[in-house]
């Protein structure tokens, strides 16, 4: 009977034992954490990042999960928004590690990054996004990948572009109060004193409380630039643009990457024909490979009421850069494993390739081609071409 018992219990842990991994593979997660910007006048900036984040991990789970060091995992998810505050930010960092133990946190706003900079090492966080804040990677944080470039670079190419393209002797600056807009303004006193080009009013707009710029354009109007150089988001940009046009000014106007899909459903195409902004890769004919499959068919799947933008393609790829990395360094969990990995998977390949992405820099600076774009009939052309 003691022989039929012990041989009944050894069968039982056994089969727990079983159950237990089988359980422990087939629940075992990837938490990737998204902190930003989804409510608000700014929420489209916010939101298609947001939705790219969404259908890189549909397309991973839907293709079986990812493998990492024999493992098979289920990415997740985890969401906070921060309202375009510096200060929920960092709060929405702390929850998501302390919840979800996030290693990887996305964050793509440049009045939020330097504030989640502060904490990150300490909390063992790895950051990443598109955030342009020029200083971010000169602060000697090991634990920051920016995808994509500085304002300082895109300001460069609108500056010699203005010069180029409208000869212009003289600008104004309309630019948001974050340091996205700082950003912007100090790239652009440095560059136009250096070429030459007297800056003749510098206006600032809040575009997360306001929607009316009518007295900032005014004093712009009265100082007769030309050309205003436009440093803001999507509603803020359309706004702005809108409302010039409305006071009878016939100023061409330099946009940012700022002003992406949303800007010219918000605008139409008549009132910006003319304008230039820095052209990105999906901007590019013909589209990119992974730029085309995205447009054509992974958004549209998911049916979402936004427009597709840049914002969400860029951070398409960045989840599945970090997931490379992950498989890479062969941990879920260790975000500078992680980061040592990052640099070793990009360029990644064409069919994830939705930004032109192509390397890190070892202070996690991204590298990327630019080119300048001129809308022309409602479309954005290339016009310069800055090969690197």
């Amino acid at each position: 009977m003691k022989a039929i018992v012990k041989r009944s219990v050894a069968i039982f842990c056994v089969w727990a034992a079983f159950l237990f991994l089988q359980g422990t593979a087939i629940g075992a997660e990837i938490n990737i954490g998204v902190v930003g910007v989804l409510t608000g006048p700014s929420a489209y900036f916010g939101l298609d990042g947001l939705h790219g984040a969404e259908i890189a991990v549909k397309e991973l789970n839907d293709a079986g999960g990812v493998n990492v060091g024999g493992t098979k995992y289920t990415v997740m998810l985890r969401t906070y928004d921060d309202e375009g505050n510096a200060a929920k930010a960092v709060a929405g960092m702390q929850r998501l590690k302390d919840k979800y133990n996030c290693p990887v946190i996305l964050q793509n706003s440049s009045a939020c990054i330097l504030g989640m900079m502060e904490k990150n090492e300490k909390m063992n966080v790895l950051l990443s996004g598109y955030f342009r804040h020029p200083e971010a990677t000169n602060k000697g944080n090991k634990l920051l990948l920016r995808h994509h470039i500085p304002t300082r670079e895109d300001a460069t190419s609108l500056a010699n572009g203005v010069v180029k393209i409208f000869n212009a002797k003289t600008v104004a600056l309309l630019s948001d109060v974050s340091d996205y807009g700082k950003g912007y303004v100090a790239a652009y006193t440095k560059l136009f004193n250096d070429l030459g080009v007297k800056i003749v009013a510098n206006e600032w707009l809040d575009q997360r409380t306001q929607t009316d710029f009518r007295s900032q354009l005014t004093k712009i109007k009265a100082e007769k630039p030309d050309v205003i150089m436009l440093s803001a988001y999507d509603e803020a940009s359309a706004g702005a643009v809108k409302q010039a046009n409305e006071l009878g000014i016939k100023t061409p106007i330099a946009l940012t990457t700022g002003f992406q899909q949303m800007g010219e459903k918000l605008t139409g195409p008549d009132i910006i024909e003319g304008y230039i902004k820095p052209a990105e890769y999906n901007d590019i004919t013909p589209l990119p490979p992974a730029v085309e499959r995205y447009k054509t068919k992974l958004y549209p799947a998911m049916k979402y009421k936004e427009p597709m933008g840049l914002y969400g393609q860029i951070v398409y790829q960045n989840v599945h850069t970090i997931i490379l990395a992950m498989q890479k360094a062969g941990s879920t969990t260790d975000p500078w494993k992680i980061r040592a990995a990052a640099p070793l998977v990009v360029p990644v390949d064409k069919k994830y390739n939705t930004t032109g992405f192509k390397a890190w820099k070892e202070n996690g600076e991204g590298v990327m081609e630019q080119r300048l774009g001129q809308y022309k009939n409602g479309k954005l052309v290339v016009v310069l071409d800055y090969k690197k």
